[in-house]
């Protein structure tokens, strides 16, 4: 099992590909599974893919203590250091963005280009999830991880999307709670990224920053990215329609358009 030792926990992780390398930051209390394997086969094509498993989660250990996103940010740049690589390009989904945004402003020479996907800056500034997303969260506090998995979709999908790939869904459904994350691991996440604020340093990121997000997210409304592409200097937003938090996995075919677009320029 590929793991390395860093900063104090073994984190495990996968390569794919061959190329530049391409780090995925996870979200809260997610695991590399969350990651479709569409999206993995389809970036390998071109880069040299590392997603990792957080502290927390997955096959990484899973200290009950203390997290913050400076710490998985700090991971992070661990890992990387220890196989070899100097710098990447990084993309970070939800809370895997705010991991990103303290990445590249703590460790700017490591990041050639960074990606925000369905994130926020923190802070005052957030816009939070609907009314509806509110309850979904509610519902799964003591559900088992295959019912809770089910429960989330309406938070993570379009009501289109989820009719149409029910079938889908379950086979990833699969996948993705073979390793579940234990409920103290989540809470610690959740407080990370409940007291994260990057919303004043953000001027500060100095890298090409694109920002995109799903139109009808509920989980991560799209006015949080509008938010940061504000804030971060040059950056470049795209707002999916159609497609909600999981608009990776909606839009597939076009998000990985704009990020080879956004990288090759």
């Amino acid at each position: 099992m590929p793991t390395k030792f860093v900063n104090g926990v073994n984190i495990y992780y996968e390569i794919h590909g061959k190329g530049e390398p391409l780090a995925l930051f996870m979200g809260l209390g997610g695991n590399i599974a969350l990651w479709d394997v569409e999206l993995i086969e389809a970036f390998g094509r071109k880069f040299q893919v590392i997603i990792f498993d957080n502290r927390g989660t997955g096959r990484s250990d899973k200290p009950d203590e203390q997290y913050t996103i400076e710490l998985f940010a700090d991971d992070s740049a661990a890992l990387l250091g220890a196989l070899g690589i100097e710098s990447a390009f990084i993309l970070g989904a939800s809370m895997g963005g705010m991991t990103a945004q303290e990445f590249a402003l703590k460790y700017p020479s490591m990041c050639r280009k960074l990606i925000l996907c369905c994130t926020l800056a923190g802070g005052d500034s957030i816009v939070p999830p609907t009314a509806e997303a509110f309850a979904i969260l509610a519902s799964v506090k003591d559900l088992s991880p295959e019912e809770g998995n089910r429960a989330m979709r309406p938070a993570a999908f379009t009501k289109q999307f989820i009719e149409a790939h029910w079938d889908w869904l379950e086979r990833k459904l699969k996948r993705e709670i073979e390793y579940p994350t234990p409920p103290y691991a989540f809470e610690r996440h959740l407080h990370a990224a409940m007291t994260f604020n990057a919303y004043d340093r953000l001027p500060r990121i100095s890298c090409p920053t694109l920002v995109m997000t799903g139109i009808e997210d509920i989980l991560i409304p799209a006015k949080n990215s509008e938010i940061l592409a504000g804030r971060i200097p040059g950056a470049e937003l795209i707002l999916f329609e159609n497609s909600a938090h999981g608009f990776m996995t909606e839009r597939l075919d076009d998000t990985v358009s704009a990020i080879f677009d956004f990288i090759g320029r």
